[in-house]
């Protein structure tokens, strides 16, 4: 977060809102350790930036030593390279460009602030404005960008770029509300504009963060979508459908837990553009519900032809987390696990006594 949004804050010793907040994104950061099968890397780099920033920023205002004045806006400005980073790295990206992209624009504003001081708090509005827009259109574009995500993720992963771009966008108008209510009133306004954004945008955030992980309420499931019905009219869409169905079916490529866009495409020798256009006009859904499809059918046949725990179908039919699994296993076939098997049992049970 800028640098002078932080340091008038830390001057109003009055109301211990960097306390509060720190605790809040502590609790966080804890909460998003736990499970380790579902701990996400742009939520956990993102938590530890910011509790770092504001800690160091809380620090320098309250013990005002050199070391943490100098600190401070250089940990500002590594804040949006480092959310970034953290999200692009599961994107298609050209290396050159990627590096440039990553410290460019925070090596270029070192070294502007060295020989012009003044300009610390416009260089830091244009990191958190620039990194938060580029994660904005990163979500926008989701799967056809964030070809390294699994699939089991890339709901998550979208919602999370996206609320942390919102997040960097919004902490660079804050700071430029700030910046023109000191020009114009010498600052009168800015402390309410200090203490709401503080007190609700980080926590509000980090909470919507982790809140993407959480189990879906069954009423927001989209409708089951079946992974074998291509559309009516033969194109060149159904023609790569029909391909990438066969090759998926026959190479069980869906039991990967760790399947993404990019394996997908190398081992169908489909371009990933054309394969993920592809699944989204013919299933009438996107890649991950189509492959999700696969892995129910299969979680399906274990339920009813063995005894095997829930949890360990979960585990051989391709997928992580007990939460997806279930969530997805109820938008296919519209019951839980244990209900649809204690449905097939009951119907065998029913059937064999009629005869």
């Amino acid at each position: 977060m800028p640098a002078n949004f932080l340091i008038n804050f830390a001057t109003m010793p009055s109301v211990p809102f960097p306390a509060l907040t720190l605790l809040a994104l502590t609790l966080l950061l804890v909460r998003a350790l736990f499970p380790v099968n579902q701990r996400h890397r742009g939520t956990l780099c993102f938590l530890v930036a910011c509790i770092l920033l504001i800690t160091v920023s809380t620090l320098r205002w309250e013990y005002n030593l050199p070391l943490l004045r100098h600190l401070q806006p250089i940990l500002a400005m590594l804040l949006p390279p480092i959310v970034w980073q953290s999200f692009i790295s599961m994107a298609s990206v050209n290396r050159q460009r990627y590096l440039i992209q990553l410290l460019g624009p925070a090596a270029l504003s070192f070294c502007i602030k060295s020989v012009w001081p003044a300009s610390t708090d416009w260089l830091l509005i244009l990191l958190f404005t620039g990194y938060g827009c580029s994660l904005l259109s990163l979500a926008r574009q989701g799967e056809r960008r964030l070809t390294s995500c699994r699939l089991s993720e890339l709901k998550q992963t979208k919602k999370m770029a996206f609320l942390a771009g919102c997040f960097l966008c919004l902490s660079a108008i804050t700071d430029l509300l700030i910046l023109f209510d000191l020009g114009m009133t010498g600052g009168k306004l800015a402390p309410a504009i200090i203490v709401v954004a503080q007190t609700m945008l980080l926590p509000f955030i980090g909470a919507a963060l982790l809140a993407t992980g959480k189990r879906v309420d069954m009423t927001e499931i989209d409708t089951a979508v079946a992974p074998t019905r291509p559309a009516a009219v033969e194109d060149e869409a159904a023609i790569i459908f029909r391909a990438l169905e066969k090759k998926v079916r026959d190479s069980q490529l869906y039991l990967n837990p760790d399947l993404t866009l990019a394996l997908l495409a190398r081992k169908t020798g489909i371009p990933a553009r054309q394969l993920s256009s592809s699944v989204n006009a013919v299933s009438q859904g996107n890649l991950s519900q189509w492959i999700n499809g696969f892995r129910i059918e299969r979680a399906k046949t274990l339920l009813v032809s063995t005894a095997l725990p829930v949890t360990e179908i979960m585990l051989e039919s391709g997928f992580t987390t007990k939460s997806n699994f279930n969530r997805e296993f109820q938008r296919v076939v519209g019951a839980s696990p244990t209900a649809f098997r204690q449905q097939q049992r009951d119907s065998l049970m029913t059937h064999s006594e009629m005869r």
